[in-house]
């Protein structure tokens, strides 16, 4: 704002005006009127993991006598203050910022550097006895920070995910007990094939929502190894020696997850497969989602002029227009969230393929659709479950007549006539259940 107070601070560039009360400084100034190109912010876990990281940065910089304690204590207390969401109004870049995250990495290195200043009585912008690159960003590089902090913020998020995918197996279990001496038409092609039960049907999407959280947990082995202390390129430059390992140790106690470090820090800089991959399963477990969300459209269709086997959960009228019109309307939002995910997936597949030499600098976009396809996952597994499947009833009278006007235990015959006399008894209208 044009009467807002100001302070001058000076960087490599020059001296640049920033907002007096403001905890960041130049260097979140000028990435703030560098990037104005999407909406797109990072989530709060994202920052909230950052500050998990700059914390446990300090502790074990403590600890290996990098930091001495006055310095280190202010930098832990802002640390968890960061962490807590107490500076969320500063941390505002655009997604579509400079490669590797460096702005994400410097606004949060301004932000404790100023509030342990102020912790230490001193000034904002002074950089002074606490410095941002110096002390906060001691031991550390935006290029192993960004994408450390995106594998721990996808593995917390991760935990509800499961737990979602988890439920569903079970109310598809649930169904299947239901629904198990329920004969019924089974299709291929969209058309009548041979017997099943409704109970064997629900029992196959279970299995196979448990197949894709198989690969999903597969996955994310490869994302508990952390880069930290490889910093710019993975040979560790300005970090103590032990800094990597004694850092990883406490961020595992920190978060619960079991992280270790790598056999080879440059790789784990320049190769990002593991966020590639990681991605994939989400999408593949999206996917069969989306294929369940199919079938449950079908089966439901009509109620008078489709299959109409399946009653799903009326959640809301289907129409504006044509009245007592019931839509599939969960289904139809699982499909959308698919076609979302798979365009996150796109993404992070591309960003992931292109880095050059020492460094993959697509992390920021990387991270957006990594957590976005977490959530948005998650929420689909909760809403899916919630308000379609466990309250889902077989309409019994409509699958037994379709079952008895079929064909479709012809194939049962074929022991006794031979596959070209059943077919002819049933070309011949001679064959009915």
């Amino acid at each position: 704002m044009a009467n807002q107070k100001q302070r001058s601070e000076k960087d490599s560039l020059g001296t640049i005006k920033v907002p007096s009360d403001s905890y960041y400084g130049a260097f979140t100034t000028r990435a703030l009127a560098n990037f104005q190109i999407s909406n797109m912010r990072a989530p709060k876990m994202f920052k909230k993991t950052l500050g998990l990281i700059k914390r446990a940065a300090a502790e074990t910089n403590l600890e290996v006598k990098q930091l001495d304690q006055k310095l280190a204590k202010a930098i832990i207390q802002a640390a968890q203050e960061f962490e807590e969401g107490k500076f969320d109004t500063e941390f505002r870049l655009d997604v579509l910022q400079a490669g590797a995250g460096t702005p994400f990495n410097m606004n949060t290195n301004e932000i404790i550097a100023n509030r342990a200043n102020v912790l230490l009585k001193g000034q904002k912008g002074k950089n002074s006895p606490v410095h941002p690159n110096n002390h906060v960003n001691l031991g550390q590089s935006s290029n192993d920070v960004i994408p450390s902090t995106t594998k721990i913020a996808a593995l917390l998020l991760l935990q509800t995910l499961l737990e979602e995918t988890k439920k569903l197996e079970k109310a598809f279990d649930k169904k299947a007990t239901q629904f198990k001496t329920i004969k019924k038409v089974g299709r291929t092609h969209l058309q009548d094939a041979v017997p099943m039960t409704l109970g064997h049907e629900f029992d196959a999407y279970s299995k196979a929502i448990t197949r894709s959280r198989k690969s999903i947990e597969k996955a994310a082995e490869d994302m508990h190894v952390i880069g930290l202390g490889g910093t710019a390129i993975g040979t560790g430059i300005l970090a103590h020696p032990n800094f990597k390992k004694k850092v990883v140790e406490k961020l595992s106690k920190l978060t619960g997850l079991k992280l270790k470090n790598p056999e080879n820090l440059t790789e784990t800089t320049n190769n990002y497969a593991p966020f590639a991959d990681f991605s994939n399963t989400l999408t593949l477990l999206a996917s069969n989602l989306f294929r369940i969300a199919m079938d449950l459209k079908l089966l439901s269709s009509g109620p008078d002029a489709g299959i109409n086997e399946l009653d799903l959960p009326e959640v809301q009228p289907g129409s504006s227009i044509m009245p007592g019109k019931i839509n599939p309307s969960i289904p139809e939002s699982v499909e959308m969230a698919f076609y979302h995910i798979s365009g996150n997936n796109e993404t992070i597949k591309l960003a992931a393929m292109h880095g050059q030499l020492e460094l993959n600098s697509n992390c920021p976009i990387i991270m957006y659709n990594l957590l976005q396809t977490e959530e948005i996952l998650t929420n689909t597994l909760n809403t899916f479950r919630t308000k379609c499947i466990d309250g889902i009833e077989a309409n019994k009278k409509q699958i037994k007549r379709l079952y008895d006007g079929s064909n479709c235990e012809a194939t049962t015959l074929v022991p006794k006539y031979g596959y070209d006399k059943v077919a002819e008894m049933i070309k011949k209208g001679k064959l009915k259940n």
